[in-house]
């Protein structure tokens, strides 16, 4: 695999990531489940793609995922709900 396939399926973890994020009706409880699942699997990719490619960078892969940044935003947007008496 090339640079530009593992550029394609961080796109993909990125595209389900937000619409995880931006869905209306799923709970926080859902949501944050959802978006663990997805960051397991990508970690799981990462993993599996080092064997294949030595050069490989799954740190790079990882944020280029953006899931963790979207559960950390999807945490922050509850702590603000809790602290604001929502």
């Amino acid at each position: 695999m090339t640079k530009k396939h593992f550029q394609a399926i961080a796109g993909d973890f990125q595209y389900r990531a937000r619409v995880i994020f931006e869905a209306e009706y799923p709970s926080y409880e859902e949501k944050w489940f959802a978006l663990s699942a997805l960051n397991a699997t990508a970690y799981d990719l990462a993993e599996t793609f080092q064997k294949f490619n030595p050069n490989f960078n799954q740190g790079l892969f990882i944020e280029a995922c953006e899931v963790g940044a979207f559960k950390l935003e999807l945490e922050r947007v509850r702590a603000t709900e809790i602290a604001s008496g929502i």
